[in-house]
């Protein structure tokens, strides 16, 4: 699926029992990653930037009345020069949440597109 940022080539998310996964193919060298990372964060207030590194970012999500919290963790991953793939994951800070209605999905939805607004 293309989205509107040209630099964007897929987005891909999908969720099962509370957990979510997701992916996203972008036009950029994995070097300006950990960047657009930090400069999305100032989109996402719901979300606070635990760490970033140069391969990849983690971010916790707060409390909704659809979740307790999430931890999310995006992996940065060179397909070649030019091109990343970044993989993210969301798991439930309360390990024994079964349901999030969609929340994880709809957080890294959220994050990966902010992400990529920013490249």
């Amino acid at each position: 699926m293309t989205m509107g940022n040209t630099k964007t080539i897929s987005l891909n998310v999908t969720s099962k029992r509370a957990r979510a996964r997701g992916e996203l193919v972008v036009q950029a060298p994995v070097a300006e990653l950990p960047a657009a990372v930090e400069r999305a964060s100032y989109r996402l207030p719901r979300m606070t930037v635990t760490g970033i590194w140069m391969e990849r970012a983690e971010l916790t999500a707060g409390t909704t009345w659809k979740s307790f919290g999430e931890d999310i963790v995006l992996s940065f991953e060179p397909i070649d020069a030019g091109t990343t793939r970044v993989l993210a994951t969301s798991t439930p800070q309360l390990a024994t949440t079964i349901f999030d209605y969609g929340q994880g999905k709809a957080d890294l939805t959220e994050v990966l597109n902010a992400v990529a607004a920013e490249l």
